[in-house]
């Protein structure tokens, strides 16, 4: 029963994935972002289930794994798939002939750099994965690169950003977006954990001003105020990284 509830968890996330995807194509992108938010919390809960109730397997690894590249791999990629079409880019009609049959595909193919995201995300999991256990990250996780891209366009659509919509839904930009974002999750740079000891404050004074300026971020732009949360833990490492060079 014990090894049980870690991978149920896991499948949890599994489904926010899932229905995030189906969502995304529908341009739902609050739900998404909801969807990611839940997936990611259950993907916390199923490590911290499978530490205290001494059940970590090789199964529940393998499965978890799976799982990180569908919600924080998969979802942003289609995400950003979605904003290459809303971009206004032209669709073509491809015509494949397969065993016989003739097939007509409407696709833009310049929105399938989307998946440039699905791609680095995964290599970045596999590096995770093979990694030895340490207090930081080395790249940014990919659960705040998912999370990015997912509150990106509810960022967009706001009220806040609705004269300057241009300036995001254009393929420079979204392009650069994604590199960049490949580049960061990849690049051997240290990022803090989330992980928090209450005994000892000075040690988590970076955590600790992340909550409490990402509190009136969303509280002022709200759901798509976690986009700029992320920006802003970059900075915060930024800062940090800089801090201990001098």
């Amino acid at each position: 029963m014990k090894k049980i509830i870690p991978s149920f968890l896991t499948i949890l996330n599994l489904i926010c994935g899932c229905f995030a995807i189906a969502l995304a194509f529908q341009f739902q992108f609050e739900a998404v972002l909801i969807l990611v938010c839940l997936g990611n919390f259950f993907d916390f809960l199923d490590g911290f289930a499978a530490r205290a109730l001494n059940s970590v397997t090789n199964f529940g690894k393998h499965l978890d794994s799976i799982t990180d590249v569908i919600t924080s791999g998969v979802v942003p990629g289609v995400v950003v798939f979605q904003l290459f079409k809303l971009s206004g880019n032209k669709v073509s009609d491809f015509e494949v002939l397969i065993f016989g049959y003739d097939l007509t595909f409407s696709l833009s193919p310049i929105s399938f750099i989307a998946f440039i995201i699905t791609i680095g995300s995964a290599i970045r999991l596999s590096k995770f994965n093979t990694s030895i256990g340490n207090d930081e990250f080395i790249g940014l996780p990919t659960p705040a690169n998912a999370i990015f891209f997912s509150a990106l366009p509810v960022l967009i659509n706001s009220e806040l950003f609705i004269e300057s919509k241009e300036i995001f839904l254009n393929n420079y930009f979204l392009i650069t977006s994604i590199l960049f974002s490949v580049f960061l999750m990849n690049a051997q740079f240290r990022l803090f954990s989330l992980n928090i000891s209450f005994e000892d404050f000075k040690s988590n004074i970076y955590q600790f001003s992340l909550i409490i300026i990402s509190i009136p971020i969303l509280f002022y732009f709200q759901l798509g105020g976690f986009a700029v949360v992320v920006l802003v833990y970059l900075l915060l490492n930024i800062i940090r990284n800089l801090w201990s060079i001098f």
